[in-house]
């Protein structure tokens, strides 16, 4: 019973102490203050990001980005930087707050929004493709099956 019993509690410990609260805090004492002065000027960081969404934008639309999992991944690198997480929820809370009160906030939220549809596009068109696959091949097995040739 021991030999169970011991190798539970040390799992059950390291899990404790890894904990991501604990982690937070132990390895970033910085304010959310000072974390989010390093992310620079919050309505400068937009403004930097709405020329790249933009020239991001025209690449969609010239269908650059085949599946929605290219186009996440692509928008996901191109928002790296300050607008990136930074995985402090309380600072990442804050700068998105600060973010909101530029008033270019709503220019990069319709850019934003226009991402987000293209990604809905490719979305629905990979499934109804995928439908049309599954029903062709379904509609093949059945043709064999009434062929006998399974």
């Amino acid at each position: 019973m021991k030999k169970f019993i011991l190798p539970l509690i040390a799992v059950i410990a390291i899990g404790c102490s890894s904990s991501p609260e604990q982690n937070e805090d132990t390895v970033d004492n910085r304010t959310v203050e000072e974390i989010n002065a390093e992310r620079g000027d919050p309505c400068d960081c937009i403004e930097s990001k709405i020329e790249v969404l933009d020239g991001f934008i025209s690449e969609v639309k010239e269908g650059k980005y085949s599946t929605s999992e290219l186009l996440n991944k692509a928008f996901t690198a191109k928002m790296d930087g300050c607008m990136a997480t930074l995985g402090h929820v309380e600072a990442d809370l804050a700068w998105a707050k600060s973010l909101k009160e530029c008033e270019s906030f709503s220019a990069i939220k319709d850019a934003m929004i226009e991402v987000k549809n293209a990604v809905v596009t490719l979305k629905e068109n990979e499934q109804k493709e995928f439908l049309e696959e599954v029903d062709n091949e379904a509609a093949e097995v059945l043709n064999k099956l009434q062929n006998n040739e399974y």
